[in-house]
Parts: structure tokens; sequence; C-alpha cells
């Protein structure tokens, strides 16, 4: 099952909350919608705000993330990830995309990485 996995940073100017409220009212859904061969889409969310026995911060060498999110794409097969990407060429699809990103995150820090 091809999966692709993506690290996302919010947005510097909105909170936590705000980002992961937008990211599931709207983001979400609107991928869901233009992907119809997305099988899975989840996501992870990394808070900074989080805590670790009260006490320590959740880190990694002392060093906090700096991405918010970690979403994972899964697809049934090679096709569906093949269709993912052809999809992805298309300027409505890529216009639609980019200028819903615009409102929480930081489309620059985005890393996506192809896993199996």
């Amino acid at each position: 099952m091809p999966r692709l996995i993506a690290l996302i940073c919010k947005k510097p100017s909105i909170s936590e909350e705000d980002f992961i409220s937008y990211y599931e009212s709207s983001h979400a859904p609107l991928i869901e919608s233009l992907f119809p061969t997305l099988k899975g889409y989840r996501r992870t969310y990394l808070l900074k705000s989080n805590m670790l026995n009260d006490t320590l911060p959740l880190e990694s060498d002392g060093v906090q993330s700096q991405y918010n999110v970690i979403t994972e794409l899964t697809f049934d097969d090679e096709e569906g990830l093949n269709q993912f990407f052809e999809m992805g060429k298309n300027k409505d699809v890529i216009e639609a995309i980019r200028n819903d990103e615009a409102n929480f995150l930081d489309g620059e820090q985005t890393i996506m990485y192809r896993i199996d």
C-alpha cells in the first residue's frame, strides 16, 4: 500500500488550536474532495504545548520540532498514487490547494516523503 508522509508547519501568526481547527474543518475536506483515489488521510499533531511528565516539553536532543503535524496519505495501489500525482498537476487543483494553504500553513516548509 503506497503512502506519502508530509511534515507540515503552521503559519507563525496562528495558534495551534486555530491551525488544527482549520486543517480539520476546511483543508482536510478540500483535499479529500479533490483526490478520489486517496484512501486514508491521517493527521498526527505535534503540539508545542504538550508536556511530558508535566515538566519536560516533548522534544528530541533538547530541540523542539519545527513541524506541527505529520500527515499520512494512503492509496490502495500504485495506480491510485499515480492518479493522485496526475491530479496534482492540474492548475485548478494546484490553485485551490495553495489558496487554502495560505490560510493556515507555511507551505515553503512542507516536506513530503514516500514510504511503503
